[in-house]
């Protein structure tokens, strides 16, 4: 290869004897592992509808059109189960959860979970939100990522199990960062970082992974609530639970922060919510602006960019063309969420969008997923959101001034979010 490889990882694996072999797609993974986000812009640009690649024995295709998306996620779920490879390295953190299983199985866990995902009280998620805040120092520089993702580690604990995380909640939020880094890896490369591996990331995902493991021990031996009996689930709910919720609110106030009249618009319309009444999402009709800026943000930075690859149970048509059997298939929000085709100026930040009838098809906008595999916790998600970003929103100005740039870990994070907190009056 021609260019220079920082990583030591990415530069083990380039000098493999089949790297440079078209036939084996090695290229391609060497390009995702170096940077997802501009591999699956490169495979939209040269088949912007459906993408194919070869990936080693296997074929990948990418499917960003929304019919595309719609047929193979929904029509055809039932001819889809999770690629073995990422099934074995998530299994890692997320054990026996019903994100690991299939079919009727998965349904049934599905079922039994979802009662407990229940949305809290929004003036509670205010409560805490201003418990964290007495916290924050004005002037002082903050890793606004790292903030929001401990601060909904405490979020989660509370909402999810009835346990106080905050002791240990930047500890779990940098045990998460780190899997999200670890995971793009190896899911990319197909090779779990074990003990043989030469690299630095090997001890401190061993760190991460017995964070997590005490993290579970703790709401397991302490929590009052019929869900800590799931211990198999616990983990997963804690990470996906907060790590959307955290990353959502960063990408919110740093968009928010570059369009002062708009943040002008939405602190007018917080400043008649009454947040006792607030306990469903149907209960937030009155907030248009605030569901139209966390729908925006999410459109454009959704946090599950890229939906862990399936593959094809039997020989299939999607959108005209032929999937066999055996084929491994993504799809990307990412992607299709920022298409001109649906949404105009995609790139832009208007949250304006939403505040008029939907103009894009089915399968344009899938932030939480699709279909019966959809997130279950997104009644829950979109309260938590609502209720904490209308509480940093109203007492706290954001001072960031570098651009936004994201980071396609296994979730989407930006790069840099080095921000200051300045307190309103």
């Amino acid at each position: 290869m021609q260019q220079t490889i920082d990583c030591p990882i990415r530069r083990r694996l380039a000098h493999l004897p089949w790297a440079n072999d078209g036939r084996a797609g090695a290229r391609h993974w060497l390009e995702m592992q170096r940077d997802p986000l501009a591999w699956l812009q490169k495979m939209h640009v040269a088949q912007p509808d459906l993408a194919v690649a070869r990936m080693g024995p296997q074929r990948l295709w990418c499917l960003f059109h929304p019919q595309a998306v719609q047929e193979l996620m929904v029509d055809r779920r039932d001819d889809l189960q999770r690629w073995q490879p990422a099934l074995c390295m998530l299994k890692q953190w997320n054990g026996r959860s019903f994100m690991m299983r299939e079919g009727a199985p998965a349904q049934a866990r599905r079922k039994e979970v979802r009662p407990h995902l229940a949305p809290p009280p929004a003036s509670e998620v205010r409560r805490l939100a201003a418990e964290w805040g007495e916290r924050v120092e004005e002037g002082r520089e903050y890793d606004l990522d790292l903030e929001m993702a401990a601060f909904s580690v405490t979020l989660s604990g509370h909402a999810l199990f009835d346990v106080d995380l905050q002791p240990s909640a930047y500890r779990i939020a940098k045990a998460v960062r780190l899997l999200s880094r670890v995971a793009l890896l190896e899911m990319s490369t197909g090779l779990p970082l074990g003990h043989w591996f030469p690299s630095k990331l090997c001890p401190r995902k061993r760190w991460a992974l017995g964070q997590l493991r005490e993290a579970v021990g703790e709401v397991a031996e302490r929590s009052p609530r019929p869900l800590a009996d799931l211990r198999d689930e616990l983990c997963t709910l804690l990470m996906a639970s907060h790590q959307s919720t955290g990353v959502t609110l960063t990408w919110s106030l740093l968009l928010l922060a570059q369009r002062p009249e708009l943040l002008a618009g939405l602190r007018a319309e917080l400043a008649g919510v009454n947040w006792t009444a607030i306990r469903s999402v149907a209960d937030l009709r009155d907030c248009a602006l605030l569901r139209a800026v966390l729908q925006e943000c999410l459109r454009l930075y959704p946090p599950a960019y890229g939906l862990a690859p399936r593959q094809v149970t039997a020989d299939i048509e999607v959108f005209g063309q032929r999937l066999k059997r055996g084929d491994v298939t993504m799809v990307s929000s990412w992607i299709t969420q920022r298409d001109p085709r649906w949404f105009e100026a995609p790139l832009e930040f208007r949250p304006e969008r939403f505040l008029e009838p939907a103009r894009w098809p089915r399968g344009a906008y899938f932030p939480f997923g699709l279909g019966d595999r959809a997130c279950p916790g997104t009644a829950m998600a979109m309260i938590d959101l609502a209720a904490a970003l209308a509480y940093w929103v109203e007492h706290w100005d954001i001072m960031h001034d570098g651009d936004l740039a994201p980071r396609g870990w296994f979730s989407l994070r930006p790069q840099r979010a080095r921000v200051r907190f300045r307190r309103r009056a």
